[in-house]
């Protein structure tokens, strides 16, 4: 980490203001600060480039203060969180993830923001990193990489190395030879120290498959014939290494693949299939993900019977030319051979590398991600379909009955791709969307090699006031405790559960967006209620919203069409009904004088009687005695026009719309005195506190249900309706249609948002036998869908510093076996249901079915394994999970108390 020595500060910066004309020494904005963050956001990199690294604690809570508006709240720039303090100096702590430990800034914005909010500690909190080119691609060097080099034979002749961006295993061979002082026309070996075993480095390999952030390597020189180091080739294995005797010996040296582990440096016989991947680095996402595939009986089978080497296409473009089939293949067999204990995979990683850039280095990497793309590698590697026809989109097909469409759209979808991973993994989606003015249906099938499955988002309570505008009786008042994520819908289910009214109501959302103006934003049922620093409104309403036909309209009483005189009110008309000047004058200003006009102030300007209705009838005429004037335009609109004196109905801006939530009008009551209001806007009511029961678990079939769940796109995802010919914000629906033999369930616990990555530590309760998935399926003629769970990586502890370990079910044993990176263990079977925060990804086998279109209950676990441990040996998966304490735990990470 940069000390003041290594990055001095320039004098002149706590003078230099930026451009623009506030003083940046100075607190800035709400408005300035939004500026500053969306530049940070669409900031690029350049080469050579500085770049300042901030604590993510201290940038969260910057969003939260642009956010809420509390500016000053918020205290210098602290990186205490991501540093740590060794003799005397700091360094940036290890394995730190971005957007979850820390967030990158150029240096430009860095200096604002110093400027804005000072350091706290100038030793610690100046972390500046370069950008450099690393396979092609800019990034931010955050671990510079570090080499240390020593002599086999004397270890006191040493040195470090800092690994440029264009370093090859060449130039660093003749930067080592050069910093121990060696001849060219030496013989040498490098080694890589896994602990205390060696590993002979194959140097035909990338650079990055072998060194990260820091790597112990020891050189070895041939003296006399002979090398310090023996009983290792100097020729290292093939891509696929074999079993060879060669590294059977008890000298800790472990072959590049199929080999010993490290951990044991012998060839051991074990259970074929009870087999562990060493950990090269932060490959236990690698270890945990392959684990899962390896304990897929169909895939296991076919690669175990060499068939895929019939079907490997070396000329598929999107594929890796076979490379990545064979080295499953002969990585799959070295695991079921039985002869292992564990494998060192550096090989089978080097080929994902070198094709998918991304999984290069030794970074923490996602298990799905990584499981997705070698599943779809695999399927374009082994793709039977050796050219590709082309098929041309047909209309046609979307007027066949569903049935023989969804059968259509798979018989296309096979046209082009056939392969293993096909027939065993894919399956079939049914997407529905229908746009919210024309009612236009699209359906579309689609296919799908896994499902991911949403979580709910951490619940943190927070308070939202809410007032309740009643037609007839006294408006109320709520203080709502809510999470982020309560929507409209449930907001208005807490409060009627509440008020317990005699009769049915109905209610429009709004909330008034500014400060220096009326104008309201209407909300759905399915928006989130929550406005931080403003009051929501809820307008009772005397129509049903769900009736087709029914409209809406506010209506706003205004001086000068500008000023504010009250609040805004909604009201509704029934289908078929028209929207008139009568309906105006009648209705909603008898509402208007009830509730925000004065009496009193009506009678000593007027000089009449305050309850003479003749005396407060309104027009577009000349007369200035009349008290107002109605004038109408669309949502949004700055011009409005005058309303005719007349009682013909007033148009809506789309008649064929039945969007009430886009297709109302405005409506503008023109006052001459705004002395007549009271200005009511319910501040006295007394608050009725409420708040929304919070979850404990998340039974997977709710997750199932979420999926399928209709829901609106948004802005960036708007639909283009053929009918309508514009891009409208269609609902959108995906339904099961066609399920796989092997269903592969991925539970989306890491949450990305635009400055954070999180994850979600909910227990999810799953089932493990006799998951029945029939009825979640749309098609009426799918076989019985009965499932039962075979494998599961599962993640623990947060996105920087987690880990990954993975369960799978031999079903050759008939035992369940525990994988964690090199040892591979016999464990106890998940508990049913297996509740837990740690599946990550599941994998699910289903039943085969009888003649009688039955499914056969697959065999019996063995009994040995059903019995539990003594006091005092390792849990059980089920029991470490599943305890009153680790459930209070579970709620405590995923619920915060907050007051806005």
């Amino acid at each position: 980490m940069p000390t003041p020595e290594d990055v001095p500060m320039d004098e002149n910066d706590a003078g230099r203001v930026a451009e623009g004309s506030q003083d940046e020494s100075k607190t800035p904005s709400r408005e300035v600060l939004k500026k500053l963050l969306n530049e940070v956001e669409m900031a690029e990199m350049e080469e050579n480039e500085m770049w300042y690294l901030i604590s993510q604690k201290w940038w969260n809570s910057l969003i939260k203060a642009v956010r809420d508006g509390f500016v000053d709240d918020v205290g210098p720039i602290d990186n205490s969180q991501i540093s740590e303090c060794r003799n005397g100096s700091f360094f940036l702590k290890q394995r730190l993830a971005e957007q979850v430990d820390y967030t990158p800034v150029p240096e430009i914005l860095f200096k604002r923001l110093e400027r804005f909010y000072h350091i706290d500690d100038d030793r610690r909190d100046y972390i500046q990193r370069r950008v450099v080119r690393k396979d092609g691609k800019l990034c931010i060097e955050v671990y510079p990489r570090i080499v240390h080099i020593t002599s086999a034979r004397n270890r006191d002749i040493k040195a470090d190395l800092v690994l440029r961006p264009d370093d090859t295993m060449v130039s660093l061979r003749e930067r080592v030879i050069g910093e121990l002082s060696l001849s060219t026309t030496d013989n040498i070996r490098f080694y890589v120290m896994n602990g205390e075993n060696y590993e002979l480095i194959d140097t035909a390999q990338s650079i990055d498959s072998y060194f990260d952030t820091v790597q112990k390597v020891v050189v070895d020189v041939e003296e006399d014939g002979e090398f310090f180091i023996k009983g290792k080739s100097a020729t290292p294995k093939s891509l696929f290494g074999t079993q060879s005797s060669s590294s059977h010996g008890g000298n800790g040296i472990s072959n590049s693949y199929n080999s010993p582990s490290p951990s044991t440096g012998v060839v051991t016989r074990t259970t074929p299939g009870a087999c562990g991947l060493s950990n090269l680095g932060n490959t236990c996402f690698m270890a945990s993900a392959f684990q899962c595939l390896s304990n897929m009986p169909p895939l296991r089978e076919y690669f175990l019977a060499n068939t895929y080497q019939n079907d490997i296409n070396e000329d598929n473009p999107l594929g890796t030319h076979g490379h990545l089939a064979m080295a499953v293949g002969e990585l799959m067999k070295g695991m079921w051979s039985g002869d292992y204990a564990s494998i060192n995979p550096r090989k089978f990683k080097s080929i994902i590398g070198q094709f998918a850039p991304r999984f290069n280095g030794y970074s923490q990497q996602d298990a799905h991600e990584l499981m997705a793309y070698v599943l779809d590698g695999l399927h374009e590697d082994l793709n039977r379909i050796k050219k590709k026809p082309y098929i041309e989109d047909s209309d046609e097909d979307a007027k066949l009955p569903e049935a023989e469409y969804a059968a259509k759209s798979w018989e296309v979808y096979k046209m082009r791709n056939d392969s293993i991973i096909v027939d065993t993994l894919h399956g079939q989606l049914k997407s529905t969307l229908i746009c919210p003015v024309c009612e236009k249906i699209s359906i579309k099938f689609d296919p799908f090699g896994y499902l991911s499955l949403p979580l709910p988002p951490k619940e943190q309570i927070v308070k939202q006031t809410v007032i309740v505008m009643f037609l007839t009786r006294k408006w109320a008042k709520f203080s709502l405790g809510i999470t982020d994520t309560t929507t409209v819908e449930e907001a208005e289910r807490l409060m009627l559960d509440k008020l317990q009214p005699e009769q049915q109501h109905h209610f429009v959302f709004f909330h008034v967006p500014s400060q220096y103006h009326d104008d309201i934003t209407m909300m759905r049922p399915g928006d989130r209620v929550r406005m931080p620093g403003r009051e929501v409104y809820v307008a009772e309403v005397e129509h049903d919203l769900q009736v087709k036909g029914t409209r809406l309209f506010v209506a706003y009483n205004r001086i000068k069409l500008v000023r504010s005189a009250s609040l805004p009110m909604i009201y509704s008309l029934p289908t078929g009904y028209p929207l008139t000047r009568g309906f105006l004058n009648d209705h909603v200003f008898s509402t208007t004088k009830h509730f925000f006009i004065n009496p009193k102030a009506v009678a000593e300007l007027g000089g009449g009687n305050s309850n003479d209705d003749d005396s407060m009838s309104g027009s577009n005429s000349a007369d200035e005695r009349e008290p107002y004037k109605l004038f109408v335009g669309p949502p949004g609109s700055t011009a409005s026009l005058p309303i005719p004196p007349t009682d013909d109905p007033i148009p809506f801006p789309d008649e064929n719309s039945h969007d009430i939530y886009s297709n109302f009008l405005q409506i503008v009551f023109q006052w001459k005195d705004l002395k007549i209001f009271n200005q009511y806007k319910g501040n006295e009511l007394i608050e009725r506190e409420m708040t929304v029961s919070t979850r404990r678990k998340v039974l997977l079939q709710e997750t199932l249900d979420w999926f399928t769940t209709k829901e609106q796109l948004g802005e960036q995802d708007s639909w283009y309706c053929p009918q309508c010919k514009k891009h409208e914000r269609a609902t959108k629906q995906l339904a099961l249609w066609k399920l796989p033999e092997i269903l592969i369930l991925h539970l989306k616990r890491f949450q990305y948002t635009k400055w954070s990555r999180e994850k979600l530590t909910w227990e999810v309760v799953i089932p493990v036998r006799g998951l029945d998935l029939t009825d979640k399926v749309a098609n009426p003629n799918h076989e019985k869908a009965i499932y039962d769970l075979i494998a599961v990586s599962r993640h623990y502890g947060s996105l920087s510093g987690g880990h990954y370990t993975a369960i799978g079910y031999n079903d050759r044993e008939q035992k369940w076996f525990d994988f964690n990176d090199s040892s591979a263990n016999p464990t106890y079977p998940p508990a049913e249901p297996y509740e837990s925060s740690d599946p990550y990804i599941l994998v699910y086998r289903r039943r085969k079915l009888d003649s009688n279109g039955k499914p056969i209950e697959p065999s019996a676990v063995s009994e040995s394994l059903h019995s539990r441990p003594k006091r005092g040996a390792a849990p059980t998966i089920s029991s470490a999970t599943s305890s009153a304490s680790s459930s209070r735990h579970q709620v405590d990470e995923n619920m915060e108390m907050e007051e806005d």
